[in-house]
């Protein structure tokens, strides 16, 4: 039996208010963020043009952005499934990192149910 202890903070899974919270509190997480950034429940995606490596730098500025948001706000994205995807012939296939992990590449990745490749 665990003994009784007191939460001070959380929303129990499964109720009303939790996916409306979780939204007020990553509000502010597109403040600041240059690249296109998209948002469904607990999924975040952020996306741009890379056709230089001014692009390149924008892009990577974000993701530290990013990073630091989730430092402040004691969130953790989960490195694992934080891939890159390079699309297009002439894309400069830059390396990024999220932190002080640098993101694996994907060639195929499900959005929504939907494959993207």
């Amino acid at each position: 039996m665990v003994p009784d202890s007191r939460v001070i903070s959380g929303v129990p899974q499964g109720s009303v208010l939790g996916p409306l919270l979780f939204n007020l509190f990553i509000n502010d997480i597109e403040d600041d963020i240059n690249s296109t950034i998209s948002i469904f429940a607990d999924d975040t995606k952020l996306f741009g043009t890379v056709q230089s490596m001014e692009d390149v730098h924008i892009l990577q500025a974000d993701l530290n952005t990013l990073s630091d948001w989730a430092l402040i706000w004691q969130m953790r994205f989960n490195v694992d499934k934080c891939k890159v995807m390079h699309l297009g012939s002439n894309n400069l296939r830059a390396s990024y990192v999220l932190g002080d992990v640098t993101l694996g590449e994907s060639l195929i990745e499900k959005y929504l149910g939907v494959l993207v490749d």
